[in-house]
């Protein structure tokens, strides 16, 4: 079998720095390129609109060697797409190049928004028991939510990396603390108000681009709050698995558990033993992974070509499962590698596995 080009689409921001890598990307890229060769695939690496319908070549990215060359090739069928976006444009590219015979794998024309996916996922009895109650934040949403809970969250409909989010805690009968990061290195910043909201939530309230959910009790590791990063990917047969595992762990009693903002990672082996003591691992690990993949099987009924998800999950010191938000690219880079080497060797799955998915997807044709 001759080797065939397998198309991954990158951000923009790491094709510009190409064919310098980041010691993380360069890692990644390597998981990417060994698993290929297995497969008899060769990765080349492009932007969205680089490939075009109806022409036959398209210049791209190849490793040869030990660098990486911009070159002229064939055209991939089967691409993976790591990049996200919800414009128009790329909704009618994505089109354009199906209709051209391409097969395009983790479609990055998806509505993401937060609270869209809430509201599918609340269709499914089953998956409703675990979903924590959610609102587009408006001022009637503030009063109703403040109302039944005393601590809720409040984040970005679109956001990532947790920037902007925050937290709002009943202090007692009459009285509320805001708690937000400016910066990441930076400690919690902390508001106190009674009845007049400050500015800052003001503000979030009039953009309606925020949305304000229950806060879940997540069970704790060392007396910190985390949720986890589950990594939901179809596999060399076409099926949804769990192909990592990934704890974030809020750092100084903190709510923020993302990496960006100074959480740190954990195996689920590491913590289970302290955040879990009454529950087997096995048990629990069955649990958050049937979980998650149910919820996947259920998305991709509302999404086609899903392949590659990263499921943001609390559990709480019960064991049960809670479905905090979906991330349409599985894995989490900023825990998954330090100083480009993977903190733990289990975690190459998330890598491996959708170009996996890719070969299996050429020999289906």
């Amino acid at each position: 079998m001759n080797p065939q080009y397998l198309g991954i689409i990158i951000p923009k921001s790491t094709y510009d720095r190409m064919p310098v890598l980041t010691s993380n990307d360069r890692s990644m890229f390597s998981i990417w390129e060994n698993t290929a060769k297995r497969h008899q695939l060769i990765p080349c690496y492009f932007r969205f609109f680089d490939i075009q319908p109806g022409v036959e070549t398209i210049s791209a990215f190849v490793k040869e060697g030990n660098e990486y060359q911009r070159k002229q090739i064939p055209s991939p069928s089967v691409i993976y797409s790591r990049v996200l976006d919800h414009l128009p444009a790329f909704r009618s590219h994505i089109k354009s190049l199906q209709n051209d015979g391409k097969t395009i794998f983790n479609v990055p024309n998806y509505d993401v928004e937060k609270y869209k996916i809430h509201q599918i996922l609340k269709q499914d009895p089953y998956l409703k028991e675990h979903l924590p109650e959610t609102e587009v934040l408006t001022i009637e949403s503030l009063n109703k939510m403040a109302s039944n809970y005393s601590t809720l969250i409040l984040k970005k409909s679109y956001g990532e990396f947790g920037k902007g989010a925050m937290k709002l805690e009943k202090i007692d009968k009459e009285n509320w603390c805001l708690s937000y990061k400016s910066k990441k290195d930076e400690p919690l910043k902390r508001v106190l108000f009674n009845k007049k909201i400050p500015s800052l939530l003001k503000k979030r309230v009039t953009k309606k681009t925020y949305i304000i959910q229950e806060l879940i009790p997540l069970a704790t590791f060392q007396g910190n709050p985390f949720d986890m990063r589950v990594a939901v990917q179809r596999n060399i047969q076409g099926h949804f698995q769990v192909s990592g595992i990934m704890c974030k762990v809020a750092k100084n009693q903190e709510f923020l558990t993302n990496g960006a903002q100074g959480g740190t990672t954990y195996t689920l082996e590491e913590i289970a033993a302290q955040s879990h003591p009454t529950i087997p691992l096995g048990t629990l690990q069955a649990r958050i992974s049937d979980f998650s993949i149910d919820l996947c099987k259920y998305l991709s009924n509302y999404f086609p070509h899903l392949a590659d998800l990263g499921l943001d999950i609390g559990v709480t010191k019960e064991g049960k499962p809670y479905f905090i938000e979906c991330n349409f690219i599985s894995d989490y880079a900023d825990g998954i590698f330090k100083n480009g080497e993977l903190i733990n060797e289990d975690w190459e799955a998330v890598f491996r596995t959708p170009i996996e998915y890719a070969r299996y997807l050429l020999e289906k044709g």
